[in-house]
């Protein structure tokens, strides 16, 4: 599946998620759910009954004890009476007198409402002769002797339930309050006009948190007349006088923890008690729900296009707690209510429908791959599986192994190419390198993905760009070929660059330019030298100084022929060790030297331990390092001067040579390099043009050791060598 066609419908399923949320938020899909999770929250956290909150039951005791229902409105008179001698601060008196009885009974009940001056009285509505809902009020003679006269009408929710009451109802010219309204608004007004503010909300009215009637002081109507109810429990409270017994009054269904029937009167008390604590629920309205839902399905689907599937299914779980519990934790805090239903549903619902388009995707891309890649693969076995996803996967699979067999091979023969070999994009950042060039820029990690020419940054490898070479400070040199990547390949614009290591091609050039500068000035200049000794043109020289003059300038001659022999052994086959005696060599080579130290009067002195000091070494070419150290030492000494020569041990498996001259010194332009080929000389001091210290530094390192010069003008020149024995 392309990428635009996936994020078209990732953004058409995250539209429709919102829409399908939205509609079910106003649709009230999910209201029962919604309900029940409001009434466990509102519970859970709503305020507890005020103590300032009497109900007077008219219950099966009064019943029995006043006379059967309904009563005679001299009855209700002496309740009012005895609760207004109690001190009750009001009386909500839920009661409808709504049709007149005698006028005795009605007189005296008017008067004891005149005389309590604080009760508060029902009314209902009716239809009138027109079809029309008007009020119905008390009787004139009882109404205009009430304290507020206030409706008790109660409409549940959708589920049965009730749960908020309109505090008050409006038509065209008068308002109707609330029965418990009216009489807060006659106690406290400031607080009951704040409150009828708090309980709007964009679904009507808020919702109250119910608790249950056992929770608020319950007194029997029958105790009140009968004066079995003390005057404390009524001073001061407000009173709510309503019916209890079996078959008497409304009862609704509430959410008081589990649903519960409920009288009447206890569903005023609890309105009474909302209104003072202000404990109002009110629903979130539909804008910021509609917000929130929109938000909250957004990071879904965020996490749906950032995460794999396992993650994603997290993300979508852990939404679903935050909702749940931020919508829960928003009532006892601040009093609102996220209905998280709609929300809830369509999070749940996201979650296989959008792995349903993935796994769609997933299989289009199966078996768009699985053909393509046929033809890389070689075997031709059926797929088999549960169903078409599980065949196209065991398909890839097995694909997928062939091709990457086919893949770790070339990968295996890249890293087995002689060269490093370097693949850089089309910025010129390395993307991937063999073992060979990771061994070469070893100071840089792949996932840097240096530049080509930051690897040349150190001073460890120098780049000359002009020559197209690269050479490392141990002295290797590298040929720089590269060549494009081809158009379909996956770094378009890119090149591969080989290093092709050419020292020894470079080694054996140098080679050649020095063999044929010393064959062409050094070892000819004595064979000249002979012809024009040998001519006779040179009668002024003496027969015998001649044939002196001939025999020195031959015996150059085969010097320089045999020290190049040497050297171009030495450098050519590998050395013979064996264990040998490095004091009987040194001895040895002091006697080799004896007679020509002697002509110049030179004294040898050896510092050597009595005991054998054996090391694994090549004797030959040790013996002849000897020589050709003490031969130059002799050579360039002054008459009657003193050489040293020490042999001790440098530490565990090492020997320490050292030979010391009291001579001239190095030349300057000797000193720079002591150990070139075919470098500077003093012809005066003998036949030598640097042969025999090369063979000395190219021997001492066949045999894995270093050898160090220390040279002062007039001072002498130190050699010190140091040799792994190898014992």
């Amino acid at each position: 599946m392309s990428r635009n066609r996936l994020i078209v419908e990732w953004c058409l399923l995250l539209a429709g998620a919102c829409a399908f949320a939205l509609w079910s938020l106003y649709a009230g899909a999910t209201s029962r759910v919604d309900n029940r999770l409001l009434d466990w929250a509102m519970y859970s956290t709503g305020a507890d009954a005020s103590p300032d909150i009497v109900i007077a039951e008219i219950d099966d005791q009064s019943l029995a004890e006043l006379g059967s229902w309904p009563w005679d409105r001299r009855v209700h008179a002496e309740v009012i009476d005895q609760l207004d001698a109690a001190g009750a601060k009001q009386t909500i008196y839920d009661v409808l007198f709504v049709e007149p009885t005698t006028a005795e009974s009605d007189i005296r009940l008017a008067q004891s409402i005149a005389n309590a001056g604080n009760v508060v009285l029902p009314h209902s509505f009716g239809a009138d002769a027109n079809g029309e809902v008007t009020p119905l009020y008390p009787i004139a003679d009882i109404a205009e002797h009430a304290q507020a006269i206030g409706h008790v009408g109660a409409e549940p929710d959708a589920d049965g339930l009730l749960r908020r009451f309109a505090l008050e109802l409006m038509d065209d010219t008068s308002r109707y309050p609330q029965m418990t309204l009216a009489a807060v608004e006659m106690a406290d007004p400031e607080n009951a006009a704040a409150v009828v503010e708090t309980a709007k909300d964009g679904y009507g009215w808020a919702a109250i948190p119910f608790r249950s009637g056992e929770d608020f002081t319950r007194v029997s109507v029958a105790n009140i007349v009968n004066g079995a109810t003390p005057a404390a429990v009524l001073a001061g409270k407000t009173v709510l006088v309503g019916a209890s017994a079996q078959g008497m009054g409304d009862r609704y269904s509430v959410p008081a923890g589990s649903v519960s029937l409920m009288t009447g009167v206890e569903t005023q008390a609890n309105l009474l008690n909302a209104i003072q604590e202000n404990s109002f629920v009110r629903q979130a309205g539909f804008p910021l729900m509609a917000g929130l839902i929109c938000f909250v399905i957004f990071l879904q689907f965020a996490a749906f296009w950032l995460l794999s599937a396992r993650a994603s299914l997290v993300a979508s779980l852990l939404l679903l707690v935050i909702v749940s519990v931020t919508s829960l934790a928003m009532v006892p805090i601040a009093h609102i209510w996220f209905a998280p239903g709609s929300l809830l549903l369509a999070l749940v619902l996201a979650y296989p429908l959008w792995n349903w388009r993935r796994l769609t995707a997933v299989s289009e891309f199966l078996e768009t791959e699985a053909a393509r890649l046929s033809g890389f693969g070689t075997s031709k076995q059926e797929d088999s599986g549960f169903d078409v996803i599980a065949r196209q996967v065991a398909r890839m699979r097995r694909l997928v192994k062939e091709v990457s067999g086919g893949l770790e091979f070339m990968r295996d023969v890249i890293d087995a190419a002689p060269d490093p070999v370097v693949v850089l994009d089309d910025h010129g950042h390395v993307e991937m390198w063999n073992g060979k060039a990771a061994a070469l820029f070893g100071d840089w990690d792949l996932q840097e993905r240096p530049h080509f020419r930051e690897l040349f940054l150190s001073d460890a490898l120098t780049l000359n760009a002009d020559a197209g070479e690269v050479e490392t400070a141990d002295g290797r040199t590298y040929l720089l070929a590269k060549g494009p990547l081809s158009q379909s390949s996956r770094i378009e614009g890119g090149e591969v660059l080989a290093l092709r290591d050419i020292t020894d091609s470079r080694i054996q050039e140098n080679e050649r330019r020095e063999m044929l500068e010393f064959l062409s000035h050094d070892i000819r200049s004595p064979q000249v030298a002979i012809i024009g000794l040998a001519n006779k043109s040179t009668d002024d020289i003496e027969e015998a100084d001649r044939l002196v003059r001939i025999e020195k300038q031959a015996n150059r001659a085969l010097k320089l022929a045999d020290d190049f022999v040497q050297l171009a052994r030495l450098e050519q086959a590998p050395i013979q060790r064996e264990d040998a005696d490095l004091v009987s060599l040194m001895q040895e080579a002091c006697d080799r030297a004896y007679m020509t130290a002697k002509k110049k009067g030179i004294v040898v002195t050896q510092s050597f331990s009595e005991e054998p000091f054996f090391a694994v070494v090549d004797a030959s070419l040790m013996a002849r390092i000897f020589d050709n150290l003490l031969g130059n030492a002799i050579k360039f000494s002054p008459e009657k001067s003193a050489i040293a020569f020490k042999l001790s041990e440098a530490g565990s498996g090492q020997a320490l040579i050292e030979l010391s001259d009291e001579g001239p010194g190095l030349p300057p332009e000797r000193a720079a390099d002591p150990f070139a080929r075919f470098g500077a000389h003093d012809s005066k001091a003998g036949p030598s043009v640097g042969l025999g210290l090369a063979f000395v530094e190219k021997a001492v390192k066949k045999h894995d050791g270093t050898i160090e010069v220390w040279s002062e003008k007039g001072l002498g020149t130190t050699f010190r060598i140091i040799l792994p024995t190898g014992v």
